[in-house]
């Protein structure tokens, strides 16, 4: 009888491959962020999650507990 049992659609390799490919991209655009003034770990990856990448008015700035996210960003 032959093995009929559906085969995965993916690889462990496949799988492997674009993990690091998104992680790539991900930091990718985290630099964007840092260039604005955030901390590269973990703000910016946060920031690319919620905001994605920063409009020309968007950064962070410094403040006394640390550099905060903010819309107003200006140089």
């Amino acid at each position: 009888m032959p093995d009929t049992a559906p085969k995965p659609r993916l690889t462990r390799t496949t799988k492997t491959i674009l993990a690091l490919v998104a992680l790539v991209i991900w930091t990718a655009l985290a630099g964007n962020w840092t260039s604005k003034g955030c901390g590269f770990v973990p703000q910016s990856y946060l920031l690319v999650i919620s905001n994605g990448t920063p409009d020309a008015h968007e950064g962070c700035e410094d403040e006394p507990g640390g550099p905060r996210y903010t819309d107003t960003y200006r140089r």
